[in-house]
């Protein structure tokens, strides 16, 4: 089920057990074009979030990589990202820091589509 998502690109199910009940929640797509469109993203970031779909993490040097940017371009681009709610920054500084899909539940107006 994992793989299958990924494959589709879209974020991991997630899996709980709630009051002796197994639960899996499958979470759509959330950052459909008409979304994307809401926040006002530059060619690189969006070309990064495309990244971030099918792969599932990027790092600051394979976002430097991806859009031809400098250094500290790609740090104010994933920045703006994250201040955006877009993605989530997994570790602090150094080598290991990378970026991955903020979740998000359903959003206002979506429910039941």
């Amino acid at each position: 089920m994992i793989e299958l998502c990924r494959s589709a690109g879209l974020p991991e199910p997630q899996f709980e057990q709630r009051s002796g009940s197994f639960v899996i929640t499958l979470w759509r797509d959330w950052l459909t074009a008409r979304v994307l469109a809401g926040y006002s993203l530059n060619d690189r970031q969006e070309k990064g979030i495309a990244y971030l779909k099918a792969q599932g993490r990027i790092s600051n040097p394979e976002y430097q990589q991806l859009t031809k940017a400098t250094k500290k371009t790609s740090t104010r681009d994933l920045s703006d990202l994250k201040i955006k709610g877009i993605v989530l920054q997994i570790g602090l500084r150094g080598p290991g820091v990378h970026y991955v899909l903020a979740n998000k539940g359903d959003k206002k107006g979506t429910i039941g589509t």
